[in-house]
């Protein structure tokens, strides 16, 4: 199934907006460099005289964090609670943080130089404020003058303030500030835009100048935080084609406090008819402490406009790009009428190219119990796959995968075993199904083979076998345990016997299991060591093969004895066995 990537509503936006607010090249304005860079810091102390604020001892430099660049980590101001006040202005990067945030009887200032051009006539900042009443109450213990306060000033070449470009204020007893928000003894306010229209001064070259202070007494600090920006002082028509009503959407600058249109609509934006001819005008009040005389007026007629677009597109294979009405999947150069009006003429013209999907074909072998990871997709179980990778901005791959699944077991379940030294068990570690396997038994001794699926197992003592089987090259290995319980094959002899002819315990013999084969010779030694009985090649277990307590035909005396026996075990092995025991009359 083919897709369709609709670039209808992007072609008109991308072709046919007109951005009123095109950036003016206003280096570091913004702070945008995260520096300060095209701007004077200076610090000093503020005090009041003639019951006016004044400020004294201006110097070069900062101190105390005074004129911080924040950045987007920094977060929401640390002493606002009441709700978020974020340290960099919004859609910002960077800003400045200037003032101080614990004491008062200061002041902080930043000014920059502003060359004055047709693309920046219209300067637009953003600040939030934080100011510190007199009072936990808010109180009159200072007067106004006396007060933290905020303003934006905008001088001439001789130093002259510009009409209608100020933004000044002070606290002012109880009272919360217009526009102000009160949290305990702070006063504040949230971002806030302002703009101010220079188009009377393109060409001159004004300074800017922003300042914050503390009170004049001591200990009431205030700060603020800045942004700003330059553009065009112009309305802007949003797509210079009418919309399927015959709308045309018209923008005013940004920023400012109120907007009056010609036809009556109060804010940035205003949806006229597109008609040519057709002329719209707007006041613009600014955020100031100025009345309505400082108000902004901007006209705008409507124009027809013949407009070309290129575009340049490349899609995968089987995604297709529409301008207007028509789809196009073929790689070519394409042109098209996309909208014709008595407002405007559009028209498109396409390259287009196809980047052709990627075929894979792959063979794959796992372990059961292991995944295979295709894409998106966890493989586990043997057979075909088809796999669509999608790669974002690049083609999706489809990957064919043939998966075999290595998955074998132990035919035998027998792992446990009790043999007797001298005896063997057979160890068996076939596998299902039928194939070639790797075998490795450990340890070696007492096996047959250390590489044989089969094994013969004659250990000398109690021993865990352990076989890994794996297929070629060692890959999925499986592991099984034989655990041979080996008992001990031996001789045992009484500690006492009594040979006074009543039929009872009347020789010394020797006593043995099936695993010994014959007694190959039985001494008996006085407490002097010397041989009294020898026995040599006969069966254990017979009373008839002991010693009947005498020495050449006579009966010894009671008293200890030692013994010597070398036994042969089945499979050869010779046993050598040594004791003492009692002769009792």
């Amino acid at each position: 199934m083919k897709k369709l990537y609709s670039v209808v509503c992007l072609v008109i936006f991308q072709l046919y907006f007109i951005d009123s607010r095109l950036q003016a090249q206003c280096e570091n304005i913004g702070f945008e460099t995260g520096t300060t860079a095209g701007w004077k810091l200076t610090y000093g102390t503020v005090a009041d005289q003639n019951q006016k604020t004044i400020f004294v001892n201006e110097a070069a430099g900062t101190r105390d964090g005074e004129h911080y660049i924040t950045k987007l980590s920094d977060g929401n101001d640390p002493k606002i609670r009441d709700e978020a006040i974020p340290m960099v202005a919004p859609g910002s990067m960077h800003s400045i943080r200037i003032g101080n945030t614990t004491t008062g009887t200061r002041f902080t200032r930043i000014s920059t130089q502003y060359q004055v051009t047709t693309d920046n006539s219209l300067f637009q900042y953003q600040f939030a404020v934080i100011l510190q009443n007199t009072t936990g109450s808010g109180g009159t213990s200072h007067a106004p003058y006396q007060k933290p306060g905020f303003n934006i000033l905008i001088f001439d070449e001789s130093g002259n303030e510009l009409p209608c470009s100020s933004y000044d204020i002070q606290l002012e007893g109880t009272n919360t500030v217009n526009g102000f928000k009160s949290q305990g003894d702070l006063q504040y306010r949230n971002w806030t835009k302002g703009a101010i229209d220079l188009r009377n001064s393109i060409g001159r070259l004004l300074t800017i100048v922003v300042t914050v202070h503390g009170c004049t007494q001591r200990g009431h600090f205030g700060y603020a935080y800045f942004d700003a920006e330059c553009f065009r002082s112009e309305i802007g028509i949003v797509s210079g084609c009418p919309d399927e009503n015959g709308m045309a959407v018209l923008k005013a600058p940004a920023g400012f406090a109120k907007y009056e249109w010609s036809n009556g609509a109060t804010g940035e934006i205003n949806k006229v008819p597109g008609r040519p001819g057709d002329q719209y005008e707007v006041k613009l009040l600014p955020y100031s402490s100025l009345d309505e005389s400082c108000m902004v007026r901007l006209a705008y007629q409507l124009a027809y406009r013949a407009m070309e677009t290129r575009l340049a597109e490349t899609v995968c294979e089987g995604t297709g790009v529409a301008v207007g009405d028509t789809a196009y999947f073929e790689p070519g150069s394409y042109v098209r009428n996309v909208r014709s009006t008595s407002l405007c003429d559009s028209t498109v013209y396409l390259d287009l190219k196809v980047n052709k999907t990627v075929y894979r074909e792959q063979a794959a072998r796992i372990c059961a119990g292991e995944k295979l990871s295709v894409g998106d997709s966890l493989l586990t179980e043997p057979g075909t796959y088809v796999v669509t990778i999608n790669r974002g901005v690049l083609c999706d791959s489809i990957v064919t995968t043939q998966l075999s699944v290595d998955d074998f077991s132990y035919v035998s379940t027998d792992s446990s075993f009790v043999i007797v030294q001298g005896e063997s068990v057979w160890l068996d570690g076939s596998i299902t199904p039928a194939g070639s396997y790797l075998s490795a038994w450990t340890p070696s001794e007492g096996l047959s083979c250390r590489d044989c699926p089969f094994a013969e197992a004659r250990p000398e003592k109690s021993t865990v076998y352990r076989l890994v089987t794996s297929t070629d090259n060692n890959r999925c290995p499986l592991e099984r345990k034989y655990n041979i319980l080996v008992r001990a094959c031996d001789v045992t002899l009484p500690d006492a016997f009594t040979p006074d002819r009543n039929g009872a315990n009347e020789t010394f013999y020797i006593m043995a299991g099936a695993c010994v084969r014959s007694i190959r010779k039985f001494i008996v030694y006085d407490r002097w060591g010397e041989v009294i009985y020898m026995k040599e090649d006969f069966p254990a277990g017979n009373p008839a093969d002991g010693w009947d307590g005498s020495y050449r035909g006579m009966r010894v005396s009671p008293g200890a004895f030692a013994f010597k026996v070398i036994a042969e075990r089945k499979d050869g092995y010779l046993i050598v066995h040594t004791g003492n025991f009692v002769l009792i009359r």
